[in-house]
């Protein structure tokens, strides 16, 4: 993600300069509110690195609960999908039959 790539760059500056780095984050307006957040926590706790690991485990689990509600809507289209293309393949098949049927009476 070039946005993210970008914002993380410009992160890195601002720290580099000195500023801290939930200020940082803030400022960049990509990151989610609870990961400012939970760094700010974090450098005022002297605890920065457990926060950053509780705010990894935090996002996988949200992305991964995304993926799962996306495949869960995505898996009944698919079977719709995969019975139309059946229901053609057999049309194709059977209209032919039932034209000849009707030439011969």
């Amino acid at each position: 993600n070039l946005q993210l790539r970008a914002a993380c760059e410009d992160v890195v500056t601002a720290v580099e300069e000195g500023s801290s780095l939930n200020n940082a984050l803030s400022q960049a307006d990509i990151f989610p509110p609870l990961l400012v957040q939970m760094v700010a926590s974090g450098e005022a706790s002297g605890e920065l690195d457990t926060l950053l690991s509780r705010a990894a485990e935090y996002q996988e689990r949200e992305l991964s609960n995304a993926i799962n509600t996306m495949l869960s809507v995505v898996e009944p289209v698919m079977v719709v999908v995969m019975g139309g293309i059946v229901a053609v393949i057999v049309l194709a098949v059977l209209l032919p039959i039932l034209d000849l049927n009707t030439l011969i009476n």
